[in-house]
């Protein structure tokens, strides 16, 4: 490895150290920010701010000044205590003034004790989704890239700094008996299961935004010891009440998932068209030719494409009813006189079932045809090469 090279991977390692050292300042911030307990909480009152110890701009605590502050604090039973409040619920300006405040001791998914200043409870169910977004951004993609490239910037050299993209090199002392290169996958047309995979990968993330900002209007009014919602018809409009922090969990897990599995169905439909018979019936038993194997599995996929395309039809004509039963649960439980904002959170269940109903029809393929055309390209390319080195293919 030459030095312009070193000097490249050690300023890369760098970078990504410093985009983990500004997520970790901005997963504090956030948490500064979003801090709070749920909507019901145990104890309300007012506090008098009596010192305050000034934080920033850049501190543990995130990026901003920010202030953490003693306060004595009334409670509404009558009692009377000195509480120490996190940084950025009180400022030296409530110092001799009473702010409304409340207490939540906590349980379930939030076990910690919180107290600060009261206010709309709107974002209680959307901290947790935010901090798992960023915590997940910070820890794994960032983190996993600056320990990548620290290692690239440590490991003993291989002679060579070229890396092929195809596979077919060795990467880790690995070979792929397939290889494709990056022209290659480039040249083929995506099919419409990496289209499908890509899209539902989009819809998870979607999922895992609309879910917890869809809570929002249900929660925005002061926190309580019994608190009302100022839009319950929300919660009765939607099919399944999920679980904020559950849908992000899932939704940013499955997106992943997806999103690598479209890239692996891509890399294969390329492995088809360059290879053929022979990479398909790869995993066929029997001793005859590789197109007869395959001749024969293409037989049995031609007598199942009808079942399987009308399954796959019908399945997603299923998800468009579900989504209009869901509609008619929005207009059954919503006043005329609603704000836009309330409709479209109660709308959540229909538009998400809409959208995935839509990505499966519109890309509703059948094995049979998918390979069908992969190999009609395999057959085309094969015949151009032939042309191309003088003599014509059989």
């Amino acid at each position: 490895m030459n030095t312009r090279n070193a000097v490249a991977r050690v300023a890369r390692a760098l970078g990504w150290w410093l985009m983990v050292l500004v997520g970790l300042l901005l997963l504090a911030t956030v948490n500064r920010v979003t801090y709070g307990g749920g909507p019901e909480v145990d104890r309300i009152g007012t506090a008098s701010a009596r010192e305050c110890v000034e934080y920033g701009p850049v501190s543990l605590h995130g990026f901003g000044t920010t202030y953490r502050c003693t306060a004595e604090v009334r409670w509404a039973d009558g009692d009377v205590e000195q509480r120490e409040f996190p940084a950025g619920q009180l400022s030296p300006s409530d110092v001799g003034t009473p702010v409304e405040v409340y207490l939540d001791i906590g349980d379930g998914v939030q076990e910690e004790t919180t107290i600060g200043r009261n206010g709309s409870a709107r974002f209680s169910e959307l901290r947790f989704p935010v901090k798992i977004a960023l915590g997940f951004a910070v820890f794994l993609v960032l983190g996993l890239g600056a320990l990548y490239n620290t290692y690239r910037v440590f490991r003993p050299g291989t002679g060579s700094d070229t890396e092929s993209d195809s596979g077919g090199s060795k990467r880790g002392g690995r070979k792929d008996d397939w290889p494709v290169t990056a022209a290659e996958r480039a040249g083929v047309p995506i099919p419409r299961l990496v289209v499908r995979l890509r899209l539902l990968s989009a819809w998870c993330l979607l999922v895992a935004i609309a879910v917890p900002v869809s809570t929002v209007v249900r929660f925005d009014a002061e926190r309580a010891p019994r608190f009302v919602s100022p839009w319950p018809q929300v919660g009765r409009a939607l099919l399944v009440d999920v679980p904020a922090a559950g849908a992000v969990i899932i939704g940013l897990v499955l997106a992943v998932l997806l999103y690598a599995t479209a890239s692996a169905a891509h890399r294969d439909a390329a492995r088809v068209v360059k290879y053929g018979p022979d990479y398909l019936a790869r995993g066929l038993s029997g001793g005859e030719p590789a197109r007869a194997l395959l001749a024969t599995r293409m037989s049995r996929l031609a007598e199942s494409e009808r079942a399987s395309r009308a399954f796959g039809i019908g399945f997603g004509v299923a998800l468009l009813g579900l989504a209009a039963w869901a509609v008619t649960r929005v207009v059954s439980a919503m006043p005329g006189d609603a704000p836009w904002s309330v409709w479209l959170a109660g709308a959540r269940d229909s538009v998400l079932l809409a959208c995935l109903a839509l990505i499966l029809l519109f890309t509703a393929e059948t094995r049979y045809h998918r390979l069908s055309e992969l190999l009609a390209r395999h057959e085309i390319n094969h015949v151009n090469r032939g042309t191309e080195n003088g003599f014509v293919a059989s």
